[in-house]
């Protein structure tokens, strides 16, 4: 499978790609574990839902929720 790059803009405004490391489903949500281009070392992971109709990214920093994560995935 070919990796997927997304583009962000960062709080200052700066591009950021990151890589794509996995799609999962867990508990009814939908989350997306994705590295910056420039460090694929670090795995950051962030869960998808609605803000106001549109959809986001949210950044997951709940320790039980991130050990879910950890036990279903197969890159963390």
């Amino acid at each position: 499978m070919a990796s997927r790059t997304y583009s962000f803009r960062d709080e200052q405004g700066n591009l950021v790609k990151y890589v794509v490391k996995e799609y999962l489903s867990l508990n009814e949500n939908e989350y997306i574990l994705m590295s910056p281009e420039v460090d694929t070392s670090q795995v950051e992971v962030y869960k998808f839902s609605f803000i106001n109709g549109d959809e986001a990214l949210e950044l997951v920093e709940n320790n039980e929720e991130l050990n879910q994560i950890k036990s279903a995935s197969k890159v963390i």
